[in-house]
């Protein structure tokens, strides 16, 4: 028994498919041979009406009786050859043309072709996706029903077992499906697309030689042992998310935004990095309904935060939109948790004697009993006057209150209501409010100018 050379090998496996091809060009293969022969044949007849007319010429010319022989010998062997080629010209025409004549309009042959195909393997190709696809989908479900009760995925979330066994389980699916088409055209006796199939895995195999390393960090990864890691945060975009989930597509989520979920592809998490999140820390300043004041003096509420925009509802009810990253940069200072207010309040000078040991506590007594009166004892957490400078024309106090998040709508309100009831306290105390003294001094008049 003789042993065959790789190359031999590798021959006989791409035979069927050269054969096909060979088959399905022959017709065009024909009629560009035909034409190419028509031309040569054209070329030489054309030589020979050239020869012929240079032999007439040189006849008419030269009378000699010797060479009269030689030219009607040579003209009649060039006649033949002329006869010949016009002979062939006229066989290759009818041949062209009764192709041409024969030749079906371009829409009906691809039409026969295709029904030709199905007739032939089209039924081949089609029960090989069903197997590849079977295959796939018993390997993966088989896998899905033994997870659920497998030791080693119950072990926590992210285990590497876990991880490892998914990765190879995907594998064995993958394989079950090509072994899928890979029977079916060999049972079936399919040889060219069998061969067809071999060639791409060949080629996929030899590709992914190259193309494997710089996959394995993406690999590395997936076994959750990568610089990304599920169950932790990472930011994305100029935005915080969790990792819910590390595959081929990754699943990052925010419970702060509205549709606040994406799946992108694992490649893109490459080179980013992902910490443990604390349990206290917010996924995003804000949430919806709550009201905030940002960075360029807009006061509102926020109605629609999702990871692309932001919409807040101002008093009046225009709407601001805001890119969600650009919210962020506006330092966002959420009231729905609570707030203080501060302002400065004054008096006037005559009063110095009580200014530091009654006035604050009457203020702070007065302003309590009306902010409570007006929006509820419990919304009014604390309220503190403090003497705060005494300026050029006025005793100042820090009027300092704390309210609870529900009275962030009325944040505007309730400073003009502080300023409110300080000048009320007044007018019954009988303090005087100052205003702003301006006093002009005149220098002293100079020596009089020379007339």
């Amino acid at each position: 028994m003789t042993e065959t050379t790789l190359q031999e090998q590798i021959s006989e496996l791409i035979q069927p498919m050269l054969g096909e091809l060979r088959e399905a060009t022959s017709s065009p293969r024909e009629m560009d041979a035909l034409r190419k022969s028509l031309g040569s044949w054209r070329e030489r007849k054309d030589k020979c009406d050239a020869v012929l007319a240079r032999i007439k010429e040189l006849a008419g010319r030269n009378k000699d009786e010797s060479l009269v022989s030689e030219f009607e010998s040579a003209r009649k062997f060039w006649e033949s050859r002329q006869a010949e080629a016009e002979g062939q010209i006229a066989v290759l025409s009818e041949q062209i043309e009764d192709r041409e004549r024969r030749q079906k309009p371009m829409f009906e042959a691809l039409s026969e072709l295709f029904s030709k195909f199905f007739r032939s393997r089209g039924l081949n190709l089609l029960l090989a996706v069903i197997a590849g696809v079977a295959g796939f989908v018993i390997v993966k479900r088989a896998y899905g029903s033994l997870r659920r009760y497998s030791p080693v995925h119950r072990k926590g979330k992210g285990n590497l077992t876990g991880r490892v066994s998914d990765i190879l389980a995907m594998a064995l699916a993958m394989l079950a499906g090509v072994m899928g088409v890979l029977l079916v055209f060999y049972v079936r006796g399919d040889w060219l697309l069998l061969t067809l199939v071999l060639v791409l895995l060949i080629g996929g195999a030899w590709a992914g030689k190259e193309a494997l390393p710089p996959y394995v960090d993406q690999i590395r990864m997936l076994l959750n042992l990568g610089s990304v890691r599920e169950d932790e945060r990472v930011v994305y975009q100029g935005l915080p998310w969790k990792v819910a989930s590390i595959g081929f597509f990754t699943t990052l989520t925010n419970p702060n935004l509205r549709g606040g979920s994406l799946r992108i592809p694992i490649r893109d998490l490459m080179g980013m990095i992902s910490r443990e999140a604390d349990p206290k820390e917010p996924w995003f300043p804000t949430k919806e309904e709550d009201w905030v004041v940002l960075g360029d003096g807009v006061y509102g509420k926020t109605i629609t935060q999702t990871p692309e925009f932001v919409v807040v509802l101002r008093l009046g009810g225009s709407l601001k939109t805001y890119v969600t990253t650009d919210f962020l940069a506006q330092t966002p200072e959420n009231l729905s948790h609570g707030f203080r207010i501060s302002c400065v309040f004054g008096i006037d000078y005559q009063h110095q004697e009580v200014s530091t040991k009654e006035v604050p506590g009457i203020l702070a007594q007065a302003i309590t009993g009306g902010l409570a009166g007006e929006f509820g004892r419990e919304a009014v957490r604390s309220v503190k006057v403090e003497f705060s400078a005494a300026a050029a024309s006025s005793l100042d106090y820090e009027v300092l209150a704390d309210f609870d998040g529900s009275l962030g709508s009325r944040y505007n309100a309730l400073r003009r209501r502080i300023q409110s009831v300080c000048v009320d306290v007044c007018n019954e105390r009988g303090w005087v409010i100052p205003f702003t003294q301006i006093t002009v001094h005149q220098a002293a008049a100079g020596p009089a100018a020379d007339d």
